[in-house]
């Protein structure tokens, strides 16, 4: 098989172990190697190790396990661990590669995979080269310049694969950015200018009701203004944040605080007043005092955003259970909701920005919470967690917090 046919069958960055193994098996007649095994560790992507042999079904099924654990251990007793663009050879014998119908190679040659990653997707100026794998191929013979040639072109391949599939989750990640933003953001501008136009069309209509009921009507609207340009507000500098984050600008300035006064002052305020008119009832259980290192700001903001995201999620008639408490040396905020459980494969993912997992919130969002929160606590020394999630009881997020740090950082 020529270089330029494997090029046009492996044209995008294998997903699943079969479509690996079918790049191995082109990958080992390219090189007219015995066997190649390729292990794949790409950001955003299930890691991968599959053989292919130059003959069809040379290995086994109930070798190929086997064969995989080998190359692992002997991969790992490399020491320095290959760079890009290096080969490593090791001799073989036929005691310690006992596969059925595989004849003993000579030699195994690694060749080590690496892709630029942009750090935090903050542009040119932050790629780094980070380890995405490794190639290996067995030969029953010394291998040969052709093939070591052959080998790195193969690992190259896989490289801009690699990018590749990295800018393309970029890419696809901006797309529902906008699709989010444009959304969210309309809403409150479209109810904005609903409630205007309601206004201006009662200003301009001569009414006989008596003046105290024309300033009540008023006041409503003008409720209903100041609530739609707060959640503006909430979406403007929730998009500020990430852009802070990726850009290494989104500073957290610890201070001695009484977290407890924190809590309660949020949630007596604004967050009681959206939990009521989502029907949702908010429950706190706190300390009179707890005094610990935080960003005041930050950490408002924190129990702000899972907060809301408890409410959003809870059913009409349902309860929030908001809980501060400290134990040996941090302070832990616990946030109880009575939502839909969040699916295994999302309680990951539901911490990166602009993503949600498959439930129905009954209020908007753009996905940022979560993450947002994240980004403050790790700062801090600290932490947030889904730490249950049961279907048909909710789930409870939970933010843990060292009681003392002494440095200001950023992200």
């Amino acid at each position: 098989m020529r270089l330029s046919s494997f090029y046009r069958n492996v044209s995008t960055l294998p997903k699943s172990e079969a479509e690996l193994a079918a790049a191995a098996s082109r990958a080992a007649q390219v090189c007219g190697a015995q066997f190649a095994a390729i292990q794949l560790s790409v950001p955003g992507q299930p890691e991968l190790l599959a053989v292919g042999t130059f003959e069809p079904d040379l290995v086994p099924e109930t070798a190929e396990a086997a064969l995989k654990e080998f190359l692992r251990t002997q991969i790992s007793l490399l020491d320095p661990s290959p760079k890009a663009g290096d080969l490593r050879t090791f001799p073989v014998g036929e005691r310690n590669f006992p596969f059925w119908r595989l004849r003993a190679p000579r030699s195994i040659t690694i060749i080590p995979i690496s892709i630029q990653s942009w750090l935090n997707g903050r542009g040119a100026e932050a790629k780094i080269k980070q380890e995405a794998g490794w190639l290996a191929l067995g030969g029953d013979h010394e291998q040969d310049v052709r093939q070591g040639i052959l080998g790195l072109a193969l690992a190259q391949r896989f490289s801009e694969l690699g990018e590749i599939a990295q800018l393309e989750s970029i890419i696809a990640q901006r797309g529902q950015f906008l699709s989010i933003a444009s959304h969210d953001l309309k809403t409150p501008l479209t109810a904005i200018y609903g409630i205007l136009q309601l206004q201006e069309r009662v200003l301009r209509q001569k009414k006989d009701e008596p003046e105290g009921e024309q300033i009540a009507r008023q006041q409503s609207f003008l409720k209903m203004v100041i609530r739609q340009v707060e959640r503006l507000n909430e979406l403007i500098d929730g998009l500020l944040n990430v852009s802070r984050i990726q850009n290494g600008r989104f500073v957290v300035e610890p201070s001695e605080v009484d977290v407890a006064s924190i809590l309660k002052e949020s949630s007596s305020q604004r967050m009681n007043i959206i939990a009521a008119e989502a029907g949702v009832s908010l429950k706190l259980e706190s300390p009179p005092i707890l005094t610990a290192w935080v960003d005041p700001v930050r950490f408002e903001e924190l129990v702000t955003n899972l907060i809301m995201n408890g409410i959003r999620f809870s059913p009409e008639g349902g309860s929030v259970w908001v809980k501060l408490a400290e134990s040996s040396g941090a302070f832990r905020l616990s946030v109880r909701d009575q939502g839909p459980a969040v699916p295994l494969e999302d309680r990951e993912r539901i911490f990166h920005p602009f993503e949600r997992a498959q439930r129905t919130a009954r209020m908007g969002g753009m996905g940022l919470g979560l993450f947002i929160s994240k980004q403050i606590a790790q700062l801090h020394g600290g932490n947030v967690m889904l730490v249950e999630s049961i279907p048909g009881k909710g789930n409870v997020f939970e933010a843990y917090f060292p009681i003392k740090t002494v440095t200001s950082l950023s992200a």
